[in-house]
């Protein structure tokens, strides 16, 4: 029997929009909670291509509600794990992983994506997701999911865009602090998932946002119109050029810090290597408190920024 039978059954994907869905490429950014279960969704469903991007390690916490997880990845790398569980899932589905930062310098890992899917939990890397579809006329899903509640937004390269509606990048309830329904979590991402299929099949035809509360059982469907004002509609991209870039940014729960530095990997390796010993992951490797990418990318764990910056003076200079 064929593996997609009761997908390619509904009228309205038939063989021809199988196919459709074979042929294209989707990239995840984020594997939490929402990430997790759309690329599980997207993988089963038959696209050709997943690219997942996600910066973090699996934590205890997230095994709440990040369904490809479970205690044993405690303290791996999300996309990395991710990666190789989907690929068990369906081994005719091509994965691309990236345990990156999404931003200005590395956008080139989504040049590949038909379509991009927003599973972060920032405005920042939000604008940068937005500012590189609409200059690469790329359709792009925004989805959010906080407390009970949930948001999808469909982005087509000719109408509004995530500029109309957010102008700059203001601090945001998170699951940390306000928490989050693990139902509501899978209800946004299982959304998020049919909205990416439509897209494929030809079945969207307007940006709109989705909201519902499902504890409350409602549900809104509104219109997005374009903001006259919008930078990004008219081709000023100051988060793609750089100029909008977080030095700092702490990441959601803990204390850790990540800043980017012009360093040369490998010296660098050997240099701490001399003061105590290290991890070495490949693509990264651990100091103490601190965690080095290839990419330039530094996390340190300490208890303020101004604690995390000393650290990164004492050890990297000024």
């Amino acid at each position: 029997m064929d593996r997609y039978s009761r997908q390619s059954a509904l009228h309205g994907i038939g063989k021809k929009g199988q196919e459709k869905i074979r042929k294209a490429a989707v990239a995840v950014i984020g594997i939490g909670a929402l990430g997790t279960i759309a690329s599980d969704l997207l993988a089963r469903a038959g696209i050709g291509k997943l690219i997942l991007v996600d910066r973090d390690i699996v934590e205890l916490s997230n095994l709440q509600r990040q369904t490809l997880f479970d205690e044993k990845d405690v303290g791996s790398y999300k996309a990395e794990v991710a990666a190789s569980i989907l690929k068990d899932v369906n081994s005719d589905v091509e994965i691309e992983f990236h345990v990156s930062d999404l931003n200005h310098r590395n956008t080139q890992i989504l040049e590949d994506a038909s379509i991009i899917l927003d599973c972060t939990d920032n405005i920042y890397t939000r604008h940068i997701i937005n500012e590189f579809c609409k200059k690469s006329k790329k359709p792009w899903i925004y989805s959010a999911a906080i407390k009970e509640e949930g948001n999808v937004i469909t982005f087509l390269p000719k109408g509004a865009c995530f500029g109309c509606i957010f102008q700059a990048s203001k601090a945001e309830e998170t699951c940390e602090t306000a928490g989050i329904l693990n139902t509501a979590s899978a209800s946004v991402a299982s959304l998020a998932v049919t909205q990416v299929l439509k897209i494929i099949l030809g079945k969207t035809r307007e940006n709109e946002l989705l909201r519902f509360n499902i504890w409350e059982n409602t549900l809104e469907k509104i219109k997005i119109k374009k903001n006259p004002k919008c930078k990004a509609c008219k081709g000023i991209y100051e988060y793609l050029s750089g100029k909008k870039e977080e030095k700092a940014v702490k990441y959601c729960g803990n204390n850790v810090y990540q800043f980017y530095l012009d360093i040369d990997y490998k010296k660098t390796k050997e240099k701490l290597k001399k003061i105590a010993p290290i991890k070495d992951a490949g693509f990264c490797f651990v100091f103490n408190e601190l965690t080095a990418f290839r990419d330039g990318r530094v996390l340190v764990k300490e208890a303020s920024p101004e604690r995390a910056k000393a650290f990164i003076s004492r050890y990297f200079g000024n």
